[in-house]
């Protein structure tokens, strides 16, 4: 990043600002900063030659005199620049950029530099070099604190080493503040500057960010700053420096309030930015209004409304968006926030638009909530081009106790109907500690006008502590697209005929991994793995989508369910039509690892699957791209079927990815999956 004077917020800094001086007792017009022609510019080629790894000997720096020439400032670049006259990335190594996100000071267009007059604003300043103080990386640190002086382990005199800056600054008094990162042992600094003893025997905390700060009058026109250790006795006491920050204190009148309302004054704030930072924001500027508008003042009250607008300013947050999906990054909601929809479906859904109430049609996105781990709800978001998603919250919530289920407002009012014994059977399915939620489908049922989820529900029974002991699949119904949905119930499913031969006959039912499809006539189906996955089933569901539509104990084979692939142990189904087949993909069982993926063709949904292989295309290590099938779905603007799958990061659940790939179809109907790094609908 190259040297930048003041925040990029270009919708902000439009309105002209009246220029003021240096809004401080100290730094107002005077014999110190009446010439200003000579405008500092805001982009200066600096000099190439890296920073040593140690600082130069004095005798290689000779002494320079300091610029007599201070430019006044605008309350615009005073206040983007934080009033801050430098801001030193202390042993950088990169002199002529600063770390992401840091501003440059006023007064400089270097990040550090050894004593002398600054390439850009002809001002002095600088760390005196010395042959015990050297650069030093930081693996563990970032930003300004990547590097920091330290003291040589060679050095001959550790308990008089010292690390030394002078700042040539107007006359005023200033806020410093010193930054150390200390990955190591608990060390003491001392500091000194305008020969006042400023911070004694502080100690510096290590895998931690210690900051001091402290105000400081200047009357000689440099600011002189020498940290050390006044009891230092071997090298872990030494003194470490990572950056230092010296500020103006201004004077907080209406004036300056008014500056900072005109220059901070966003347009559409909530469109653009992120809307907590937006809220917080449009806060902070109305309560700086209204004190405006009114009979107002005091210093203080002014500098509470002014710092709080500042503050809100600075933290407002552009909305993230996307033109392009890139498998496997990291993919945010239009908060900024990484989606949690793992395990998940997209379809497209006519749902009423909660301002107008209107039908509209957007993208909708389920999945499972990994935020804290293994175990979460389910949550859902919504999209008008399949890139950016709005979250539109957890839908369906976990049960933090059976006593929550009787005392929350949200769980009492879900729940109001149910009898004791049905709460237990919540509480059980749905607990927040034992309970496993996952792969969550959305099907809507236009005969009864509900929504209706279903879920791999797993976890403890009555009889079992096992995390998989359930397995059972998990019904949930709502009025709404977004909920709250009201558990129905967990069942075991359809069960291995007695003419065939059941590959874990001693639990029967089982379903754990799962999908649903509805077919253009309107019959719905899941689809699930059963028989400790060893084996795939599809079983018709009723009319109203919430149970199988015939019992299995009276389930005709063939009819009302059918088994694939016994023993061949596959899960993650996903099924769809195009032009007349009945295309279903699946994975292998290797738990949170990722396997080849194998794909099927079928006339009818209950009719016979012929397997197709593998549809991947170069995918040398036989992982689906590193990837798992949830979902597969076409684009009906661009008429493109796009694979959905999931990259599980098994130590870091809430991480895992998302990995979108567009599918190919031959002349022949055969299905191909590319992995490409970026791409876009046609």
């Amino acid at each position: 990043m190259k040297y930048t004077r003041g925040k990029r917020r270009t919708a902000a800094l439009a309105v002209a600002i009246l220029t003021v001086s240096l809004l401080t007792s100290g730094c107002a017009s005077g014999d110190t900063g009446k010439n200003i022609s000579e405008s500092t510019p805001t982009n200066i080629a600096t000099p190439t030659a890296s920073l040593p790894t140690s600082a130069p000997t004095p005798e290689a720096t000779p002494e320079v005199t300091k610029a007599a020439v201070i430019p006044e400032w605008s309350a615009e670049e005073l206040m983007l620049a934080d009033f801050m006259l430098y801001r030193v990335d202390c042993a950088s190594q990169e002199r002529e950029s600063f770390p992401e996100g840091i501003v440059a000071g006023l007064c400089q267009t270097v990040s550090d530099m050894p004593y002398g007059e600054d390439p850009g604003t002809h001002l002095t300043w600088g760390y005196r070099p010395e042959r015990s103080v050297i650069s030093a990386p930081d693996s563990l640190g970032e930003g300004l604190t990547a590097y920091k002086w330290v003291i040589d382990r060679e050095s001959e005199d550790i308990a008089k080493a010292e690390i030394r800056y002078d700042f040539t600054v107007p006359v005023g008094t200033y806020t410093v503040t010193l930054g150390f990162y200390n990955p190591f042992g608990v060390r003491k600094i001392d500091v000194d500057c305008e020969d006042t003893h400023c911070v004694s025997g502080e100690k510096i905390l290590r895998y931690l960010e210690n900051e001091k700060t402290f105000d400081v009058e200047v009357t000689d026109g440099e600011l002189n700053l020498r940290v050390y250790n006044a009891d230092a006795m071997n090298f872990m006491d030494t003194p470490i420096l990572s950056y230092i920050n010296i500020a103006i204190e201004p004077e907080y009148t209406r004036d300056l309030l008014e500056a900072a309302v005109s220059a901070m004054t966003v347009e559409n704030a909530g469109e653009i930015y992120t809307t907590a930072s937006a809220e917080a924001y449009l806060d902070s500027l109305e309560k700086a209004k209204s004190f405006l508008n009114g009979d107002n003042s005091g210093e203080n009250a002014i500098k509470l409304r002014f710092n709080n607008l500042r503050e809100s300013f600075k933290m407002l947050t552009e909305k993230n968006k996307y033109s392009s999906f890139r498998p496997g990054a990291v993919w945010t909601d239009t908060e900024n926030t990484p989606i949690q929809a793992h395990g998940g479906q997209v379809q497209q859904l006519e749902i009423p638009d909660p301002e107008t109430g209107k039908t509209v049609t957007k993208w909708v996105w389920v999945g499972e909530d990994k935020t804290h781990g293994y175990r979460g709800g389910v949550c859902a978001y919504t999209s008008d081009d399949l890139y950016n998603w709005q979250f539109e919250g957890i839908i369906m919530r976990n049960v933090p106790s059976r006593h929550s289920l009787e005392a929350e407002v949200y769980f009492k009012e879900l729940y109001k109907d149910y009898t004791s014994e049905q709460l237990d059977s919540v509480a059980l399915a749905l607990d927040a500690e034992r309970a496993v939620i996952e792969r969550p489908k959305l099907i809507y049922n236009e005969k009864n006008k509900q929504y209706v989820l279903w879920f791999h529900a797993d976890g403890p029974t009555a009889t079992s502590d096992s995390n998989y002991a359930a397995a059972c699949a998990g019904v949930a119904v709502s009025d709404t697209p977004f909920g709250p949905y009201r558990f129905v119930g967990r069942y075991r499913l359809n069960t291995c005929p007695p003419d065939q031969e059941d590959k874990h006959p001693q639990s029967k039912g089982m379903a754990r991994d799962m999908n649903l499809f509805k077919d253009t006539d309107g019959t719905a189906y899941i689809i699930y793995s059963s028989e400790e996955n060893l084996t795939l089933y599809i079983s018709k569901l009723n009319d109203d989508y919430t149970y199988l539509a015939t019992p299995p104990e009276t389930a005709v084979y063939g009819k009302d369910f059918i088994r694939l692939f016994p023993g061949a142990q596959r899960e993650a189904p996903a099924l769809f039509l195009k032009d007349g087949k009945y295309y279903l993909m699946t994975s292998g069982c290797t738990g949170w690892a990722p396997n080849q993926a194998r794909y099927y063709v079928s006339d009818s949904v209950m009719g016979e699957w012929v397997s197709k292989g593998d549809p991947c295309v170069g995918d040398d290590n036989r992982t689906t791209f590193e990837s798992q099938s949830t979902c597969i779905f076409r684009d009906v603007n661009s008429g493109t079927w796009i694979y959905m799958g999931d990259r599980w990061f098994a130590d870091t659940l809430n991480d895992s990815r998302y990995v979108w790939l567009p599918i190919v179809f031959k002349e022949n109907g055969d299905m191909e999956i590319s992995f490409v790094n970026e791409w876009t609908l046609q």
